[in-house]
């Protein structure tokens, strides 16, 4: 009689197939890009909770198809990675140089001498998929990521997300994550937030001081796609006490790059 083990050495995919085969596949690259150091197939195995014969299975592919490469300690990113990420930036609009996003935040923030950033929106506007950050020396930072931010409520990006998402997508957020209190400014009522964001929408600028972490604010403006749906936001990271004794001048910098970034102007 055959152990697990023994019956997955004979046979590796042995119910990897289908969606449950591209899902293995699809986390090997995961861990290998969350990674900081070259990872080997053992340490891949432990992780996934399968046998080496089944890790290298999952590796043959992303290896030959230049996901991934195989060094002397253990497997790191490949060249197609970039290629991909060329082409995500292509299709969110994310041109580089002086007339593209990176130039947009390059001359907000010579303009106001603070951290400006660019976040890009996908689905139903909640999914923050890509993040251009142009930081002032010295000064307050965002701390912004890929993926479901649970503080959306709480930063001004994510209130401008908030703003345009469809009510359906707001409750799911309110309800899942939900409005989580990150300082004691920060709004944890959806009456609150509603109250916000019909401001926002109004005036087209959002503003947090403080509600996401202790001694930063935020300002930020949408950026409008061709068909005109909020496809992302510039934003400013500044200390509160900046923000009150440059506020016209800040918005008025967060509005302009918006307009800048938007696709049709």
């Amino acid at each position: 009689m055959t152990t697990e083990d023994e019956q997955e050495e004979q046979h590796p995919m042995a119910g990897q197939t289908g969606p449950r085969a591209a899902d293995r596949t699809l986390e090997v690259l995961e861990l290998v890009a969350g990674a900081p150091t070259p990872v080997s197939a053992k340490a891949l195995a432990r992780s996934l909770g399968c046998a080496l014969s089944t890790a290298y299975t999952l590796l043959a592919p992303l290896t030959d198809r230049g996901y991934l490469v195989r060094t002397d300690g253990g497997y790191t990113l490949g060249y197609r990675v970039s290629a991909l990420h060329r082409a995500f930036q292509r299709q969110m609009g994310l041109t580089d140089g002086v007339d593209g996003i990176d130039g947009v935040l390059a001359r907000m923030r010579h303009a106001t001498r603070a951290s400006a950033n660019y976040v890009a929106y996908q689905g139903d506007g909640l999914v923050i998929a890509d993040v251009r950050t142009f930081a002032a020396d010295g000064d307050e930072q965002a701390d912004l990521a890929v993926g479901v931010d649970p503080r959306s409520h709480a930063y001004a990006h994510g209130k401008i997300a908030l703003a345009a998402a469809g009510a359906a997508a707001r409750r799911r957020y309110v309800e899942q994550p939900g409005l989580r209190r990150f300082t004691p400014n920060t709004i944890a009522s959806a009456e609150r937030l509603d109250e916000e964001l019909r401001r926002i929408r109004r005036t087209g600028v959002a503003l947090d001081v403080e509600e996401a972490r202790t001694g930063l604010a935020c300002l930020a403006a949408p950026v409008l796609g061709t068909d005109g749906a909020v496809i992302g936001s510039v934003s400013l990271a500044v200390r509160p006490a900046d923000l009150r004794t440059r506020r016209h001048q800040l918005i008025a910098a967060v509005k302009q790059a918006a307009r800048e970034a938007s696709p049709v102007r």
